[in-house]
């Protein structure tokens, strides 16, 4: 199955936001790897359109294919540090927009203003992990949401940076 890659545009925009990629775009292209496959990156992203999207990316220069040896080579080769700070730095605000997102689902767009802007104002992952008991309390206030907390709290540690 095809794997992809980031190509040194696709890192340039995950850190910089010059092209101006949709949301779905965006996310896709920070979870892309090397090592996942569409089917995985589908389900992360939550993209029901994820041919169309990794077109997208492809014809667009942030993306590229890559059998399965290159892609294990490009995941073991050390990443220079500023393709690494960029890394994180998506995950963070993957991580972030993940929490505010299902906080407003459930709660609405005011209901859990606090608790968003505090995630909002997260600078780091340890910032952002202090607050995973609060949101993850929040989650099972609602009917709804107690329904889901757990798959949405493992989908949160899936994007959460390390």
């Amino acid at each position: 199955m095809t794997k992809y890659s980031k190509t040194a545009k696709g890192h340039e925009e995950i850190a910089e936001r010059r092209a101006g990629l949709g949301l779905r775009a965006r996310r896709l292209l920070i979870l892309i790897d090397g090592r996942r496959e569409p089917a995985e990156l589908a389900r992360l992203a939550g993209d029901a359109n994820i041919d169309q999207t990794l077109h997208a990316l492809v014809e667009g220069g942030f993306i590229q294919t890559a059998s399965a040896p290159v892609a294990q080579a490009v995941a073991a080769a050390p990443v220079p540090t500023q393709a690494a700070r960029s890394a994180r730095t998506a995950s963070l605000a993957l991580a972030q927009d993940f929490m505010m997102n299902t906080l407003r689902t459930f709660h609405g767009p005011y209901g859990k203003l606090d608790l968003v802007k505090r995630i909002h104002a997260s600078s780091s992952a340890e910032d952002l992990r202090t607050l995973v008991d609060e949101w993850q309390h929040s989650i099972n206030e609602s009917r709804i949401g107690r329904k889901r907390a757990d798959e949405l709290l493992a989908r949160l540690l899936e994007v959460m940076p390390a």
